[in-house]
């Protein structure tokens, strides 16, 4: 008869436990996903984080740069280590080459707004630029 009883109140705590496991972790799940779109959706004991960093945000990207097709072709090419270690001689030093080469003591205009969009090296006249209005005094 004692043992039916303790029986029975182990069987209520379990439930019980369970219960508020459940409920704890709907309450973690409750947020900005829906239940049916969560990552966690089929995984029983695990609780993914789906809160959005909102200061890590302003650094994210909302498409790819342009000389890449897909944000998995610009992921791959990130992850791709740059060292000596992992590329050969020759892939490394191709890899770190500055893009533009001055040669030592050569006078180099500054660059400005059209002349880095545009194509570098044209004059003014062909880039598009309007000469300036004299300011009236």
């Amino acid at each position: 008869d004692g043992a039916k009883a303790w029986e029975q109140a182990k069987k209520t705590v379990e439930v019980s436990f369970r219960k508020t496991k459940a409920a704890k972790l709907a309450k973690q799940m409750t947020g900005d996903v829906k239940p049916e779109d969560r990552q966690d959706r089929d995984l029983s004991h695990v609780v993914i984080s789906e809160k959005r960093n909102r200061k890590a945000a302003k650094y994210l990207m909302e498409q790819a740069p342009h000389q890449f097709a897909t944000k998995e072709q610009y992921e791959r090419h990130i992850r791709q280590p740059i060292g000596q270690d992992w590329n050969t001689t020759t892939a490394h030093k191709e890899a770190i080459a500055p893009r533009v080469v001055a040669k030592a003591g050569k006078v180099l205009d500054p660059i400005g707004k059209q002349s880095a969009t545009a194509g570098a090296g044209k004059d003014s006249k062909e880039q598009g630029h309007r000469p300036r209005k004299p300011v009236a005094a």
